[in-house]
């Protein structure tokens, strides 16, 4: 199958679906391929600037045990 028929392939399978979770997952994969160079995800300044702020709360000890995040959420829902 050519590149051209897969692509109308795809197409036609898309505008079938009704389902707006599967589409919302669709058009997340074809936003992360489209910012791909090489198969290397590009972020942008503000995806870098979280990456940058995530990894300085490390350092700073503000973070939480998976164990006492699943804690949080489970005193949350009981809410």
């Amino acid at each position: 199958m050519s590149t051209a028929e897969l692509k109308e392939k795809l197409i036609a399978q898309i505008n079938d679906i009704d389902n707006d979770e599967l589409l919302a997952e669709i058009s997340t994969m074809l936003y992360i391929e489209s910012k791909s160079v090489n198969g290397v995800y590009q972020m942008s300044a503000v995806e870098r600037e979280a990456v940058e702020d995530g990894l300085n709360q490390i350092k700073n000890g503000a973070w939480v045990s998976d164990e006492e995040a699943n804690r949080e959420i489970e005193e949350w829902l009981r809410k």
